[in-house]
């Protein structure tokens, strides 16, 4: 993706009317900009609840018991988790472990202060002693799409195509700053939205098949 924040900033004044700061200063404007980031998000994310699916790997080793999710995690949205037994590359057929188990251990297993299995905690993945060897982990998980700060800093999952959206929330939520109406701009918005949400199918970005993962 390339939209950097400068363009959608130019975007959301050109939606203003205002080419150069008066009203809203680009300082405003930026903190908009990311509250639309969080909105379209979740709109992409709701029409096609695979769009911002990732994975990441961790290799466990003897002693270690515990891996830290991914930083730009999505709430706590794992959709899975795959231990790969003996293999540091992630190879041959992995055990599964559902978010719905990893729930249930979590709530009704953990009594000892030593984990039966795999659960979640503090943005964790932690796992039983019996598995203290060399295997690698594979998370599937919502990525979080993160603010932006400087100007050549681009938009992460969200397609070119859709980052209209961010910039007309921005827009909307300038104007109703200043009590401006904002009638059009919320019915231009609404079709961008509807328009995003015909084209954007459930797909799987992923390389593991899609059985393997719902």
């Amino acid at each position: 993706m390339s939209t950097t924040l400068s363009t959608l900033r130019a975007r959301v004044r050109r939606y203003l009317d205002e080419p150069t700061p008066g009203r809203w200063t680009n300082v405003n404007l930026n903190a908009y900009i990311n509250e639309g980031i969080q909105f379209a998000q979740a709109e992409v994310d709701k029409a096609n609840p695979d769009y911002f699916l990732r994975e990441a790997t961790f290799t466990a080793a003897d002693g270690i018991t515990e891996a830290a999710l991914p930083s730009t995690i999505l709430g706590h949205r794992i959709r899975s988790l795959h231990f790969f037994n003996g293999s540091t590359i992630a190879s041959g057929e992995p055990d599964r472990v559902t978010p719905g188990q990893l729930e249930w251990i979590h709530q009704n297993q953990y009594y000892s202060g030593i984990p039966l299995s795999y659960y979640p905690f503090a943005g964790y993945i932690v796992w039983a002693p019996a598995t203290e060897k060399t295997s690698t982990f594979k998370f599937i998980y919502a990525k979080k799409e993160v603010d932006l700060s400087a100007d050549t800093d681009t938009v992460g999952a969200i397609s070119d195509e859709y980052t209209d959206i961010i910039a007309l929330y921005a827009a909307i939520m300038a104007k109703e700053s200043k009590e401006i109406p904002t009638g059009g701009l919320r019915a231009l918005l609404e079709r961008k939205v509807m328009q995003m949400s015909n084209e954007s199918q459930p797909g799987d970005p992923l390389v593991l098949p899609q059985t393997r993962i719902d």
